[in-house]
């Protein structure tokens, strides 16, 4: 089994280790008007993108676990369509209660229950799926010996479902059946051997969830109802297909481009859809949820997506030893996303190069989401959207930029502390005693000061009116796709380090945050989309400045 390094395990671990010290009843406040600010105009940008206008909508929530918590919405929950399906103006707004579909995020409940299930007996991880489900009558084909961790891990060698052009055609056929996971086994294939790699198929996760009520006798829902939804307070969260829309709930309709199966649609007198991204509720989504099932059935708000991230990587969800196995399976070997597979969960680098994220994405037919927690700060980023053209991982890379530094612990306990401003001053505390301050006003980050900015009576004056560049390490220098900076801070504070053209000309944020006094800060720099040239790095700390150019080549 492929794991982590023990370097990046025990990082992980001491984030997670730490009791959470108070509720969710104690967020009041927790981050700042301007950073609110910040976050809302974040996801407003994107949402009216003239490059790629949002058609739906979207939600976030951002959770720091126990401290503060900031939900956001923007864009249409439903948008208007003429009786040919083409977009018209206006719509239902998208809000912070508008529903979605998480889709593959549901695999992270999937993955727990598996094992906390298997804790108490139910099964083995090491059963083979023939003691359970009849393989040799659904598909000759598949592997029967598959065990139930090779399932969790990626590992069966089954093909993707959603992969499989005849089920597609099936569905578009008969939009209305609801499927069984052996209906759904019947149109895969045995594209690899088991164990032999780690791919990523939807097949797995339903096909455990066909495991765990063939084990139990008990249906899924009711095992998600009565272990997670119940106990945490999900009070939004619904097992698609399985159970009912809870009255005065708005589920977001899904927008997505359709026009592939139009001639499918023409023969069986559906509604056909404009060759673009447009409302596609008019398409009955039966078949498509009751497929995904425990791979990806599950509907929630964006506020309920990130309690679930905070509880279940704060232990609330689960034992330790349930979720140590899940951080521990993760692989130290990327798929062909990029992506660090484990069970249930995997890790990303595409909302951080240098921050660990682990959770989950998911995205079918109209719909998209991203669950992702980041154990120094014990926080977890959720996004919902009903508009498959969105990329959210951009979405979320830049409301994560856009955060105020806020732990101030040491390299290996980042967490511990955190950085609150507190009636105008910056205050580095423990947990507890940060979410005290929260409550009585306080906001997560140093306190927002206007940005000491040298007046410059030319273009070239910047280089000779600031000071040195002792202190600043660039490597490589010149570079090609991407730099770090390497700094230490005489003093402990708030730090900020920009990019700069030649001139003067502000070309993209470096970093922002607390560092401390005389330990090593290294910060990367992406310059894979800037021109060939010399710029400058800007270092910006409490008492002074200090810059060093930086040399792009092509």
């Amino acid at each position: 089994m492929k794991t982590f390094t023990s370097g990046l395990i025990a990082r992980i671990w001491l984030a997670l280790i730490l009791p959470v010290l108070t509720g969710y009843s104690a967020i009041a406040q927790g981050f700042s008007p301007h950073a609110k600010a910040r976050l809302q105009f974040i996801i407003d940008s994107f949402q009216n993108n003239p490059a790629n206008p949002y058609i739906g909508g979207l939600s976030v929530a951002i959770d720091v676990d126990g401290l503060a918590s900031w939900n956001g919405a923007t864009g249409y929950a439903a948008r208007n369509v003429d009786g040919q399906n083409n977009l018209l103006t206006g719509g239902t707004p998208f809000t912070t209660n508008t529903l979605s579909r998480m889709y593959s995020v549901t695999k992270i409940f999937t993955s727990a229950l598996v094992l906390e299930l298997a804790k108490k007996g139910a099964f083995s991880l090491e059963d083979p799926v023939s003691r359970f489900l009849p393989l040799n009558l659904i598909n000759p084909e598949l592997n029967e010996n598959v065990t139930i961790r090779q399932l969790l891990a990626h590992e069966s060698g089954y093909s993707n479902y959603t992969d499989e052009l005849q089920l597609q055609i099936a569905v578009a056929f008969q939009p209305t059946h609801v499927w069984t996971p052996f209906e759904m086994l019947s149109f895969v294939h045995q594209v690899n051997a088991p164990g032999t790699e780690r791919r990523y198929s939807s097949t797995n996760y339903i096909t455990l969830g066909a495991i765990i009520e063939a084990a139990t006798g008990i249906p899924v829902e009711q095992h998600f109802r009565k272990k997670f939804f119940g106990p945490l307070h999900l009070n939004s969260m619904f097992f698609g297909e399985r159970e009912p829309l809870w009255n005065g709930a708005i589920l977001a309709s899904p927008h997505d481009n359709l026009s592939p199966f139009n001639p499918i649609f023409q023969l069986t007198g559906q509604p056909t859809f404009p060759d673009a991204y447009t409302n596609v509720s008019a398409f009955p989504f039966t078949g498509i949820v009751s497929l995904a099932f425990t791979g990806g059935a599950i509907v929630t708000d964006a506020k309920d997506m990130a309690r679930w991230g905070n509880a279940l990587f704060g232990a609330r969800a689960t034992n330790y030893s349930t979720l140590h196995t899940m951080i521990n399976s993760i692989s130290q070997v990327p798929d062909d996303d990029g992506d660090f597979l484990g069970y249930g969960i995997f890790r990303t680098t595409r909302i951080s190069a240098t921050d660990i994220f682990i959770g989950h994405d998911g995205r079918a037919p109209g719909y998209r989401s991203v669950m992702f927690y980041q154990p120094d700060k014990k926080m977890t980023i959720a996004i919902l959207t009903n508009y498959y053209g969105a990329n959210l991982y951009d979405v979320a890379k830049a409301l994560y930029e856009s955060l105020p530094g806020f732990t101030c612990g040491n390299k290996n306990r980042k967490e511990d502390k955190i950085v609150v401003c507190f009636k105008g001053h910056d205050l580095c505390v423990d947990r507890k005693a940060a979410a005290v301050h929260i409550n009585k006003g306080a906001w997560l980050g140093g306190c927002e000061k206007p940005a000491v900015c040298p007046v410059y009576k030319s273009k070239m004056e910047p280089m000779e009116r600031l000071s040195g560049n002792a202190g600043i390490k660039i490597f490589p220098n010149p570079a090609s796709n991407r730099a770090t900076l390497s700094f230490s801070p005489p003093k402990s504070g708030q730090v900020s380090a920009a990019l700069y053209d030649i001139t003067g000309k502000y070309v993209l944020s470096i970093f922002k945050g607390y560092a401390e006094k005389n330990i090593l800060r290294q910060v990367e720099i992406s310059t894979a989309n800037l021109s060939a040239g010399t710029y400058i790095v800007r270092l910006q700390m409490q008492e002074k400045i200090q810059q060093q150019k930086l040399v792009l080549i092509r």
